[in-house]
């Protein structure tokens, strides 16, 4: 059951982790905004999905 919790925290982190290179090339070069903009929406709807999973399984505990 922990490694199932691992794996959630990899999913969640990686999705952050790709907001947060989104944001940075939104900095550096405005070009692609539509598509990072987009990119930036999927990753946090992930995360926010992992983080709900992570507090279902931890109550049922």
């Amino acid at each position: 059951m922990k490694s199932n919790l691992l794996l959630h925290y990899i999913i969640m982190v990686s999705a952050l982790m790709v907001v947060l290179a989104a944001l940075f090339k939104i900095y550096q070069d405005s070009a692609n905004a539509k598509f990072l903009m987009l990119t930036i929406a999927g990753c946090l709807l992930v995360a926010v999905g992992q983080i709900l999973i992570i507090r279902q399984k931890k109550s049922k505990k």
